[in-house]
């Protein structure tokens, strides 16, 4: 059976994401915010679970033509699919593509599929999102609608239309809870969203007993989504900062307490105090298998930063990259990798983007492009929220082969 991925607002970096994790797929059919995937392997929970980018997924019942899209033909195909046959029924659908005039046919399809319903005494509400959009899996979850009512999306591309059905949606309030819910946290330093950390890892690809660790641990985010979501030996995390060190630990309690995490699962975390630039000094040579790291950002921004501060930031970051890079060299092997954050600063007065492009070859290192096979664009990988002034590139680096 085929099926869908529904991402988040960074497409292109959820995407990475799901390659990644399911390495045995053939590169998907993409459109707009939308994945088509033919997988055999298919696992929805277990990708529902994992993912930090993808907000929903499902099956992909049937592919037509647009014009051959009807109401009792999808009821019909719903309820063999389910072997259930409602007396009531709650449903959403969301419309992924297809140019204004397809668009403009399709949103008259609930009022079609509602007279079906009601042709077969099955009594129905049509659930719509405020802004005419996709059902929020928020909203799919607290009405049932993927275990008592349909979340149907509709793929439109090239004059088909692929009929799915949700079956999983991303917990909302578990990824918010995680976020808000841990009693360190440090909003003025800038906080790396849980999801975006999960990301990171999954681009990591940590595999059973291999050893994670974050040189700028912070609050202790990565090593949180680590433990989560990778059967990793060990799961490490320094800082500069003792301060950041105590709050990472004390955040790790927390997920225990919380019963987010389980106290064998603690037993895996390990912390202590470093300059980045010299963590080989506190772990053995080739002991790391994956660093996975937010990095310095540098002071928070207001907008009315001048062009000469902000670039003073740039070089300061670049410089501690380069430095760090050269003693991360001695704790990974060829094979493993470090997935990074390189901020760029945006003002009113001008735009200092950190990236060490040219000086990776003489530092030993080279770029790998995630979605390589599936996008040979090699265009960066980038993660920004409207309004804020830092834009955050994801970076995945490797030792080059002597």
């Amino acid at each position: 059976m085929t099926h869908f991925l529904f991402f988040g607002t960074h497409p292109r970096l959820s995407l990475a994401e799901f390659k990644a994790a399911s390495p045995h797929t053939k590169a998907p059919l993409t459109v707009a915010t939308c994945a088509i995937v033919d997988d055999p392997k298919w696992d929805g929970e277990r990708l529902m679970q994992m993912l930090g980018g993808t907000v929903k997924l499902g099956d992909v019942l049937e592919t037509v033509d647009v014009e051959e899209l009807d109401a009792v033909h999808l009821i019909d195909l719903i309820i063999n699919a389910t072997g259930v046959t409602p007396t009531s029924l709650d449903f959403g659908l969301t419309i992924v593509g297809g140019s204004p005039g397809v668009r403009k046919t399709l949103e008259k399809f609930p009022i079609q599929l509602k007279r079906a319903l009601r042709d077969r005494e099955i009594r129905s509400r049509w659930v719509t999102a405020e802004d005419g959009g996709m059902i929020s899996p928020a909203a799919v979850a607290k009405l049932n609608l993927t275990s008592e009512g349909w979340d149907l999306v509709l793929i439109v591309e090239h004059g088909n239309v692929h009929i799915g059905k949700t079956t999983h949606v991303q917990d909302a309030d578990a990824w918010s809870h995680r976020d808000f819910g841990r009693p360190q946290r440090d909003d003025r330093a800038g906080m790396l969203p849980p999801k975006l950390a999960r990301i990171m890892v999954n681009l990591a690809h940590i595999t059973d007993g291999e050893t994670v660790f974050d040189p700028f641990c912070g609050n202790g985010t990565i090593l949180m989504e680590a433990a989560l979501a990778t059967p990793a030996y060990l799961i490490i995390g320094s800082d500069i900062e003792a301060r950041q060190t105590a709050t990472t630990e004390m955040n790790d309690a927390w997920l225990v307490e919380e019963g987010i995490l389980t106290s064998e699962d603690a037993e895996r975390f390990k912390t202590f105090t470093c300059d980045a630039r010299g963590v080989s000094h506190v772990l053995p040579k080739t002991s790391v298998d994956a660093v996975i790291t937010e990095g310095m950002l540098g002071p928070p921004l207001r907008g009315g930063e001048s062009l000469q501060s902000i670039e003073r930031n740039q070089k300061d970051i670049e410089d501690l990259w380069r430095a760090s890079l050269q003693d991360w060299k001695k704790l990974l092997t060829p094979q493993n990798r470090i997935v990074g954050i390189w901020p760029s600063f945006k003002t009113e007065h001008g735009l200092a983007r950190v990236g060490l492009d040219a000086d990776l070859a003489d530092l030993g290192y080279e770029l790998v492009n995630p979605l390589d096979g599936w996008d040979n664009s090699n265009d960066p990988l980038v993660y920004h929220r409207q309004g804020q002034h830092v834009a955050r590139r994801i970076v995945i680096l490797k030792k080059r082969s002597t």
